[in-house]
């Protein structure tokens, strides 16, 4: 059993149907530094003939790692994300604690997620058959805009769990749910 070195919260505001949407929470004078979320993953139907609307399945994760805002990523003409037909689901992360976010660290998370959820992670292509280079675990705590938590997740992000862990020495993966407790 080696140890976990690697642990990390990621606190997920969302949904935003648009990119409108998303800008608007961004340029909220009480929305936390917008350089500090380093995480999206968006959901819902594709543009184009062959797309039906109804089909909502179509499914994206990716990074961003540079000191800026995270709309200058999470836009419009993004290689991936232009084809998600508005009205879609798009939800933006950060790591709780902003002393750990780094290159390395984000680039480790974004592993161990599209690692675990390959198979329905529709859209990613790299790194479906990656594993996170040493043991990691990672919680996932969902905000509305507001910043109030959801205490049911949404349908879209029902795929993921609360609570995931990469054991390397081993080699094994494991999930897990997290309930609310009321006084």
């Amino acid at each position: 059993m080696d140890d976990i070195n690697k642990v990390y919260t990621i606190q997920w505001v969302g949904p935003f149907d648009t990119f409108d949407n998303l800008k608007t929470y961004l340029e909220n004078p009480d929305t936390c530094d917008k350089t500090l979320f380093s995480f999206y993953f968006c959901s819902g139907s594709k543009k184009g003939k062959g797309f039906p609307v109804q089909r909502d399945s179509y499914r994206y994760f990716g990074l961003h790692k540079a000191d800026t805002a995270i709309n200058s990523r999470v836009r419009a003409t993004h290689e991936k994300l232009r084809l998600f037909r508005e009205p879609f689901s798009l939800w933006i992360g950060s790591i709780s604690n902003s002393n750990m976010q780094n290159p390395q660290n984000i680039e480790d998370i974004e592993t161990l997620f599209i690692s675990t959820y390959r198979d329905i992670l529709t859209e990613n292509e790299r790194k479906k058959k990656s594993k996170p280079s040493e043991s990691i675990c990672v919680i996932n705590l969902w905000y509305k805009p507001n910043e109030d938590r959801w205490v049911n997740k949404k349908k879209e992000i029902k795929i993921f769990d609360d609570v995931l862990v990469y054991e390397m020495d081993i080699d094994k993966y494991s999930i897990g749910t997290l309930s609310l407790l009321y006084k």
